[in-house]
């Protein structure tokens, strides 16, 4: 479908084919707004199918992110997105922040790069452990961004009303907390992050690690987050491993598009993934290991067929686990 944002295949590290000759199918891709790393993944992506596939007509799609996007698949006005596979989960059951549309309407594609929930502290402070923060001052992420939907989901577990939320952005959140104007800051995020680099370089960060215990009552209320750990080194002060959790950035899709439409698409990006990682380098980490990372919601039919193809391990599991459209 043509859409009627800023359509533009152009990201700063990109530059894309000309349009598909007498292209007779629109296919969007919402991202976020130009400049931002899922822009950047969406514009390489579009090139990567109109180079390769006659008849389409692919662009990367200025939105204001995730949770928009989500909206745009809803009301069919983009045919593809970036999202994290939690946001997928819900979409595709139309739960939680998508609650209204129409369930089954939006499947898992592929996953691309994995994010981390950081708990950002500061050494002497008074949050040393995950039940410190009940009560405290709590940065959260903006509004409407994936990453305070994830931060709502851990203080809920923790303190559910008993803490004081600030919604802002990462760089405001780490600005109030070098200021001692909040006790902590959430952040699901691909790592390191540059504001927290900042941070590192100016005060004693410190992270805060995720129990076992917490994970395995996160995981079996909300099935996409999987383990991870941010390792160390990744931020000055920060020695050692700090086990967290996190989900999968990656692209979901509508389930209009067609079975053979989709199985050549994800042909031509797995075929052309040396070629992405030019683009960015978390294509050069993509493989048949990672591309069901995180994901709850089922594939669409024209990516099964494909992952199945070329042997991606675990895949009769995954779909054992989740469902087939």
């Amino acid at each position: 479908m043509k859409f009627t944002l800023k359509s533009t295949f152009v990201a700063a590290t990109v530059l894309v084919a000309p349009l598909a000759a007498n292209a007779d199918d629109f296919f969007s891709i919402g991202s976020c707004p130009v400049g931002c790393t899922a822009y950047t993944w969406s514009a390489g992506i579009a090139d990567v199918i109109n180079k390769n596939i006659d008849g389409v007509e692919a662009t990367a799609e200025e939105t204001k992110g995730y949770v928009a996007n989500i909206k745009l698949l809803q009301d069919k006005e983009i045919e593809a997105s970036m999202a994290t596979t939690l946001s997928s989960y819900e979409a595709y059951a139309a739960t939680g922040p998508y609650e209204g549309g129409e369930p089954g309407k939006i499947l898992s594609w592929m996953a691309i790069a994995p994010v981390g929930m950081h708990v950002i502290t500061l050494e002497g402070g008074p949050v040393n452990s995950l039940s410190d923060l009940k009560g405290k001052r709590v940065g959260m992420g903006q509004p409407g961004g994936v990453s305070m939907l994830d931060a709502n989901v851990l203080m809920e577990m923790i303190a559910g009303d008993d803490f004081e939320a600030f919604r802002v952005r990462l760089g405001d959140m780490v600005d109030m907390l070098s200021d001692g104007n909040i006790d902590a800051a959430l952040w699901n995020g691909s790592f390191p992050l540059p504001p927290v680099i900042k941070l590192s370089a100016q005060r004693d960060l410190k992270l805060i690690p995720i129990s076992d215990e917490f994970y395995a009552d996160l995981s079996a209320k909300y099935p996409p987050y999987f383990r991870l750990s941010i390792p160390g080194g990744t931020y000055e002060d920060v020695a050692g491993d700090t086990p967290t959790y996190g989900l999968a950035n990656g692209l979901v899709i509508s389930a209009d598009v067609s079975e053979g439409r989709v199985y050549d698409m994800t042909k031509a990006i797995f075929e052309n993934l040396d070629d992405l990682a030019g683009v960015h380098p978390a294509f050069g980490r993509v493989s048949k290991e990672t591309v069901l990372n995180g994901f709850g919601a089922p594939l669409h039919p024209g990516a099964l067929k494909y992952y199945r193809e070329i042997g991606v391990p675990g895949i009769e599991e995954f779909v054992a686990r989740v469902g087939e459209k």
